[in-house]
């Protein structure tokens, strides 16, 4: 009996975790889908769809700074897109966003605090894509080094890694 509930729980286990794709980042997955954008559309009460993959974000404008984080020890590089240049980059408009990440966290930041040049959805860190155990495939960051303003409760709040998907609210 306890050996038929342990192969079923390791059952269950392995078909949880191939229901959800692995979000690591690599050369094979460069036509893999690492973030979806929702949004509603302007004329209707309908909700539009982006889905990025690796490549695509990549081909976005990029920003590189280097900053110390209270997650990680030393000075850090990250590499991404500013996430107004993101949204202006598909023309997405809105009063707030919402953010979440691959373990269900949420997030919202009006669309009056993003700047232009922070937050930035990095996709390198330390010159590395970053896998799922290491924050990634993509982590919202501030330069948190270069602006006072970047090291309260509500920007590292904001800092969501693992992120995977941002709705658009009007």
């Amino acid at each position: 009996m306890y050996r038929r509930a342990l192969t079923s729980g390791f059952l269950a286990a392995a078909l949880a975790a191939l229901a959800r794709p692995s979000m690591a980042a690599t050369a094979d997955d460069a036509f893999c889908v690492i973030m979806t954008i929702t949004y509603d559309m302007p004329r209707n009460d309908q909700t539009g769809a982006i889905t990025l993959t690796e490549d695509q974000i990549r081909d976005l404008p990029r920003l590189t700074f280097n900053t110390t984080t209270i997650w990680t020890s030393g000075v850090q590089k990250f590499t991404g897109v500013p996430l107004r240049a993101l949204l202006d980059h598909y023309g997405l408009e809105g009063r707030e966003i919402v953010l979440s990440a691959a373990n269900d966290y949420r997030i919202t930041i009006p669309m009056s605090e993003i700047r232009t040049d922070a937050p930035m959805i990095a996709y390198e860190r330390n010159d590395r894509p970053m896998s799922l155990r290491d924050y990634g495939p993509l982590w919202l960051v501030y330069n948190y080094d270069g602006d006072a303003a970047n090291r309260t409760q509500t920007v590292f709040s904001r800092s969501i890694w693992q992120l995977d998907h941002i709705t658009v609210k009007r």
